[in-house]
């Protein structure tokens, strides 16, 4: 018990306070009515105005592209193409001209290595705004709760299949983003119920209606190369990997406590030997009665000039 108060304390120390969790989002109402949903300048939601470069991105401000590399507000395909696609729809004939052309560059920037970043959005903003980010680079965190493989249609590009996953995003509601992936990391678990937490880097395309089990709902769809791994969180201070080193020599003394006892039990210490008899063994010893011995003491003595004179 003292060791386990112990690595809470070390744990606390180095790590500080924990913060208390951010208060949940508002509800996102992504059912659709009984009619097309239709949305005006009035309502205040449609943002035509394409989002600025210099908007900030993780708390950083975006530095100017370079040589080869779109810009956040670039579009991957023909604004033309773009405008022919639909929001609060499944798919439709007339999106395929724009979902192949963005297909087609992202295949070729991970044929090329390239992994372009996009603006980090909320789940809130691509529902909201789809005309503002339709066709544009995006970057969203979460966890992935489904993913399975679905087949593509009939194209130039050689594309088989797609991944189809439904992430939850890190920033609230429960409500998924489908993310359509060209492949994933060798490893990759797959199926109906799974939990990988993931980065998508990838172009929002539209908001899709799907069938879910109780309605007809509403999800933003973005298409992407591959989910990336969230970086790990480590604070400034580096109290990640010290307290991981007090939690190992906690760990290492623990261990070696258990094993000097096992070695106690399996090796006790040897017992006292005891003399198999008290009794001294006096056999070579002669008696002499102790009144023999007071009359020798008693008895005179001859001098010893007597004993020198001849007879």
């Amino acid at each position: 018990m003292p060791i386990v108060f112990l690595a809470a304390w070390a744990e606390r120390a180095w790590l500080g306070p924990t913060a208390p969790p951010p208060p949940p989002p508002p509800p996102i109402d992504t059912i659709v009515g009984r009619g097309p949903v239709t949305r005006t300048i009035e309502d205040g939601i449609t943002i035509e105005a394409p989002p600025a470069i210099d908007a900030p991105i993780g708390g950083a401000a975006v530095k100017e592209p370079s040589a080869g590399v779109p810009a956040v507000s670039e579009t991957l395909a023909d604004p033309a193409d773009l405008a022919l696609v639909r929001d609060d729809t499944v798919f439709r004939s007339a999106d395929q001209r724009a979902w192949f052309t963005i297909w087609g560059r992202l295949q070729a920037e991970a044929a090329a290595g390239s992994k372009p970043r996009g603006r980090q959005v909320t789940f809130a903003q691509l529902f909201s705004q789809p005309r503002s980010f339709r066709g544009r680079r995006v970057r969203i965190a979460g966890t992935i709760r489904r993913l399975q493989e679905v087949t593509a249609p009939t194209n130039a590009l050689g594309i088989g299949a797609y991944w189809q996953a439904w992430l939850e995003p890190a920033d609230g509601p429960a409500s998924p983003i489908v993310v359509y992936f060209l492949s994933l990391p060798p490893g990759t678990p797959s199926g109906m119920r799974v939990e990988i937490p993931a980065v998508v880097d990838g172009v929002f395309f539209k908001r899709w209606a799907y069938q879910a089990s109780d309605a007809i709902r509403l999800a933003p769809l973005l298409m992407a190369a591959e989910p990336q791994s969230p970086p790990r969180i480590t604070s400034g201070r580096g109290s990640s990997t010290i307290v991981g080193w007090a939690l190992f020599s906690i760990a290492g003394l623990i261990a070696t406590t258990w094993l000097a006892l096992r070695f106690a039990a399996a090796n006790p210490p040897p017992k006292q030997r005891h003399p198999a008899s008290s009794e001294a063994d006096f056999s070579d010893l002669t008696v002499v009665d102790p009144r023999v011995s007071f009359e020798r003491l008693a008895a005179p003595q001859p001098r010893s000039d007597d004993a020198e004179t001849p007879r």
